[in-house]
């Protein structure tokens, strides 16, 4: 299990509390702080899995560019938001050549 499954399962946790809190108190300003950290929680939560998954998948890929692999792995363990923000601009530039 990934840091990040880890870390994002206690956001979830943290998010719904203080979304309750908020609501039980009425601070509109909490609930909106635990919705997002709920939300940053999942983000989390699904990035790790992903990781998870993909670590299995590292001993299938040819000897060759198995070092390139797992280092690529580990940087994205380290740096999950700029992996999250560099799959997405990929993923944008190569959706909108489509059009």
């Amino acid at each position: 299990m990934t840091e990040q499954r880890i870390e994002g399962g206690g956001n979830q946790v943290a998010g719904r509390l203080q979304e309750g809190f908020g609501r039980l108190t009425g601070d509109g300003k909490s609930q909106v702080e635990g919705q997002f950290k709920q939300a940053k929680g999942a983000l989390l939560s699904a990035f790790g899995r992903a990781v998870d998954a993909l670590d299995g998948q590292v001993d299938r890929v040819p000897e060759g560019v198995r070092p390139q692999a797992r280092k690529a792995l580990g940087v994205a363990r380290d740096k999950p938001v700029a992996t999250m923000l560099g799959l997405a601009a990929v993923t944008f530039l190569l959706t909108r050549r489509r059009r």
